[in-house]
């Protein structure tokens, strides 16, 4: 006995794009779901975003580690900088909210109380995405998405040439020139201290009277 079948367009869109989530490193435009703060226990601070993109795959949460536990600033607090220059936001207020996220016991989705940051829900971002190796609590080398680098999504502009008004997108395709050569970051040491993810062509150390908006 044989199977009939009706068009699924879900499933065909699906066959080209790789399924639900982003699993390829490369650049892509979407959009943020989620936005929200975290402390672990180490006292290292991030920003975690999840990012579907226009296709409508779906990455994150995408850790942006931003303090450590002294309060200094790590290498991604530049880059949540440059997303917040790429989506023209002066700033971001947490905000308590609730956020709906992969539960790994349950093996579902949970809804969980965070500190959000709204200003940047359904902002469009473009953002390049990389592949970051690490070593799971089973000894496992596997491979995740981290931010590399952020864009404006329709002008294509880093968050320097944002800044200043620049006329023409030229530093991405440099970039990206260069990220051909390193799509994934491979391991460097076992159970080292939290990734940070790559930083971009072109970043911004912090806002000042000259911001163009």
């Amino acid at each position: 006995m044989s199977r009939n079948f009706s068009l699924d367009t879900a499933a065909a869109k699906e066959a080209n794009s790789g399924g639900k989530r982003i699993t390829e490193p490369g650049p892509y435009t979407g959009k943020f779901r989620a936005a929200f703060y975290e402390k672990n226990r180490n006292g290292t601070e991030s920003v975690n975003l999840i990012f579907v993109s226009d296709g409508g795959q779906e990455v994150g949460p995408l850790a942006l580690y931003t303090h450590n536990k002294d309060g200094e600033p790590l290498p991604s607090y530049k880059t949540l900088n440059a997303i917040l220059a790429c989506v023209r936001l002066r700033g971001i207020e947490g905000v308590p909210g609730k956020v709906s996220l992969y539960d790994f016991d349950s093996r579902g989705e949970v809804t969980k109380e965070k500190t959000c940051y709204p200003a940047l829900i359904g902002s469009r971002i473009g953002l390049v995405l990389q592949g970051e190796e690490y070593e799971n609590n089973q000894g496992e080398i596997k491979t995740r998405m981290v931010v590399a680098a952020p864009f404006e999504a329709d002008s294509r502009k880093m968050a320097e040439e944002v800044l200043s008004k620049a006329e023409q997108a030229t530093a991405l395709e440099r970039y990206l020139t260069w990220f051909a050569d390193h799509k994934v970051k491979p391991l460097k040491t076992a159970r080292s201290a939290p990734a940070q993810t790559s930083q971009p062509a072109s970043v911004v150390d912090d806002f000042d009277d000259a911001i163009p908006f």
